[in-house]
């Protein structure tokens, strides 16, 4: 009996899931809001496309999915975004269909559980504070110097996230929260490089794991302005090493048994020691798959639907090619950026968007990645640079 996969997407996301799925022999149905639901989706690739007001009106999208399923029978439910993984968990928990449920899911969508579960297991994370008695967001302020970090606990990236400096300052912005501050947490803010590790995880363990280092924090690009930049490290190295062992810790004790991450850690500046930030079951954004493909010619999200829609308890990543590669992207002043003047040969992929700048190079070596990216980055900023200011008005 041919298989039938639900997928869910708040955005034009996971194109390469969905194809790979449809490759893989499964019905693949697709569940999205109503404003993206005239986007450039690979409807020949789709059986049945469908759209609700609001992915996050949890009774709406239970009944609609529940109704479906009257005359469909789902086989597998994935939330291909980061919002989509909580809506994804209910769904399996309520109809009983296999995978991820609500309390694993919550380790990679919360903030403030996946730091408590990481602390508990003697993982360092920076100080921080829920927001809910306030003698002790006091006691923190007291305790930890500024400046801190404000940000929402179900929040994607640095959506939302707001760099306080003093308590006058955390004190007016709960106010203005109201009812919504237990919704948020308080931490320390610790400068440093930031780095994420992608991996392809398979019976807790990380059996594919591909160590990055960005340019800019998301935190300080979102509220300062600059580029997003990211690259390989290098392999063997001692901060791969010492990530990878830490992200195999974190895997293990959020409970994942199966999928893929995107997990950031921070290197201290004052200490050189990593902490770890964020975890997210779900491929990376911002062209981060691109990257590693044209490294490793492994595809985080076809793989992702080969352990997803597997047919047998056995599975193996591909061997990765041993290539470096980094991408550079901006928001761009034109609508059609120029990228002809850019002509090294370590260009394997340039973009092609509106308002939008960005390449990746790929080298065997890194270093020369890691040179054409300082090359790069002053010249965007003066050929497609440009930056909206962002709202710190709004929480």
């Amino acid at each position: 009996m041919e298989r039938t996969v639900l997928c869910i997407a708040g955005a034009l996301f996971g194109r390469p899931f969905l194809l790979e799925a449809k490759r893989l022999g499964w019905r693949v149905f697709l569940m999205t809001e109503e404003k993206y639901l005239h986007e450039a989706w690979p409807r020949d690739q789709i059986d049945e496309i469908f759209a609700v007001p609001d992915l996050y009106d949890e009774k709406v999208v239970r009944n609609v999915v529940t109704y479906l399923a009257r005359t469909t029978r789902f086989d597998r439910i994935v939330g291909l975004g980061e919002f989509d993984i909580e809506v994804a968990a209910a769904l399996r928990e309520h109809t009983r269909i296999g995978g991820m449920g609500e309390t694993t899911a919550r380790y990679f969508r919360d903030k403030l559980a996946m730091r408590m579960k990481a602390r508990d297991e003697g993982i360092r994370v920076p100080e921080f504070v829920r927001i809910l008695y306030h003698p002790d967001v006091a006691e923190f302020m007291e305790r930890v110097e500024p400046p801190w970090v404000l940000k929402p606990r179900m929040g994607a990236s640095s959506a939302r996230v707001r760099k306080v400096y003093h308590p006058n300052e955390v004190w007016e912005c709960l106010e203005q929260l109201g009812d919504r501050q237990s919704f948020y947490l308080l931490e320390q803010y610790i400068p440093g490089d930031v780095y994420h590790v992608d991996s392809i995880v398979w019976q807790y363990k990380p059996v594919f794991a591909v160590v990055s280092r960005y340019g800019m924090p998301m935190l300080d690009l979102n509220t300062s302005g600059g580029i997003f930049t990211t690259r390989m490290v290098r392999r063997n190295s001692e901060e791969e090493r010492e990530l990878k062992k830490m992200n195999a810790q974190i895997i293990k004790a959020f409970g994942l048994k199966q999928g893929v991450t995107h997990i950031e850690y921070i290197r201290s500046n004052a200490d050189g020691r990593f902490y770890f930030l964020e975890a997210g079951a779900r491929v990376g954004g911002a062209r981060i798959p691109d990257v590693i493909w044209h490294a490793t010619g492994i595809c985080l999200w076809h793989e992702w639907a080969r352990l997803e829609l597997r047919d047998d308890d056995n599975y193996a990543p591909p061997k990765p090619e041993r290539n470096y590669a980094g991408g550079i992207f901006t928001l761009a002043r034109q609508e059609w950026p120029d990228m002809s003047a850019y002509t090294d040969p370590e260009i394997c992929w340039v973009q092609r968007k509106k308002h939008y700048a960005g390449l990746i190079v790929k080298s065997p070596d890194p270093h020369r990645v890691e040179e054409l990216l300082a090359q790069y980055y002053p010249r965007f900023v003066q050929d497609f640079m440009a930056h909206v200011p962002p709202d710190h008005t709004k929480l």
